[in-house]
């Protein structure tokens, strides 16, 4: 194979390369900043060997590419590392992090199984909000399956002020629950919080679609799409409903001062 034919094969591996590169890089991100969701400690070191034989392959053909122009070499791979830095740099200082726990702990040492929510509830108590919900974020990351851990951040975030946070730790949270009930109240303070404090009802229907799809067979479902109707066409009225159809959550004051919503502990 001729040095032109090679060259021409390395411009389509690197820029077939490039694909699952910038597509995987924003999946991550939109996933931590948007959903406020981490990888497993095994995709994030996964995506880390991916990630280093990519280099591998782009700087070897950037070298055989530019080598007579140092120049525009050194800039094509500070440009390639500062996409890396960009793209994965937040999913690198999590994995570092968890390395960096893993070599201190004792060996031997029993990691918890069990999180611990005291410190989030006495800065709670003390009307600190601003902590509470970074210790409640602390345990969810620790704890993704953990529900009550992402609804109190979201609680706390809410008494903050701050619905836009609120409702994707609350979403995150919801994502845990596997009883219909539980999840409707959560629901509820969904879509109650982009209706009220986010004018987006587009959102709160897809919420209400959302809690359909997770539970057809719900006793709820029916009053669920009530509520998607009146969303939809405002003419209709709330004395069409049957009497009594409607949960406690699902009346007009949906935003309680307290997470009652919440599922025990």
């Amino acid at each position: 194979m001729s040095l032109f034919q090679q060259l021409g094969l390395g411009w389509i591996i690197c820029g077939l390369l490039l694909i699952p590169y910038l597509c995987w890089g924003v999946y991550l991100l939109k996933v931590r900043f948007q959903r406020q969701e981490e990888l497993s400690v095994a995709g994030e070191a996964l995506t880390f060997l991916g990630l280093i034989l990519f280099l591998i392959i782009e700087f070897s053909f950037l070298n055989l590419w530019l080598r007579n122009s140092p120049l525009i070499l050194i800039l094509a791979v500070v440009g390639l590392l500062a996409s890396v830095l960009a793209l994965y740099g937040p999913m690198l200082i999590s994995l570092g992090s968890h390395m960096l726990v893993d070599a201190v702990m004792p060996s031997g040492a029993p990691l918890s199984h069990t999180p611990r929510y005291g410190a989030a509830e006495g800065f709670e108590q003390k009307g600190n909000y601003e902590a509470a919900a970074r210790e409640y974020m602390a345990v969810a990351r620790m704890f993704p399956k953990e529900a009550k851990a992402s609804l109190r951040a979201g609680d706390n975030l809410m008494k903050l002020d701050r619905p836009e946070e609120a409702v994707l730790w609350l979403r995150r949270g919801l994502n845990c629950i596997s009883d219909a009930e539980e999840s409707l109240r959560v629901v509820n303070r969904i879509a109650e919080i982009y209706l009220r404090r986010l004018n987006r009802s587009e959102d709160a229907i897809e919420a209400f679609n959302g809690y359909i799809e997770r539970f057809p067979e719900s006793e709820y479902v029916e009053t669920v799409k009530k509520r998607l109707g009146r969303l939809g066409a405002p003419s209709v009225s709330p004395a069409e409903e049957e009497p009594g159809a409607l949960l406690p959550e699902e009346r007009p004051n949906l935003l309680p001062d307290g997470p009652s919503y919440l599922p025990d502990d």
